[in-house]
């Protein structure tokens, strides 16, 4: 009966030699794969990283643009709004050349 507990020792010690030139024999053919993988996330990465800086140039570019068009946007409603008061400030200059004795009694009021 002895022999069969050397026999079963012996059977253990080679199945776990088996199992660890497995594992190594895997490892070595799955190490090309990842380091193909990491290289992919790398260069992943990068173009990811790039994208987000051109993003960020194109929102800077954007934030520029609206700042002209609210600029633009100002001088036209100024201009318009000036425009509006052009026959208001004609009809007043109007009065004041075709009266002009009038503006010497405000003047010396």
């Amino acid at each position: 009966m002895e022999w069969i507990g050397w026999l079963s020792l012996a059977v253990f010690v080679a199945a776990l030699i088996f199992l660890a030139i497995s594992a190594v024999k895997a490892f070595k053919s799955m190490k090309p794969k990842i380091d193909h993988l990491k290289a992919v996330q790398q260069r992943i990465q990068k173009e990811t990283d790039k994208i987000k800086g051109e993003t960020d140039e194109l929102n800077v570019h954007k934030e520029h643009i609206m700042a002209d068009v609210d600029h633009a946007k100002q001088a036209v409603t100024l201009t318009v709004n000036e425009t509006k008061q052009l026959p208001q400030n004609a009809k007043f200059l109007a009065k004041t050349a075709v009266d002009p004795g009038k503006n010497k009694k405000m003047a010396k009021a």
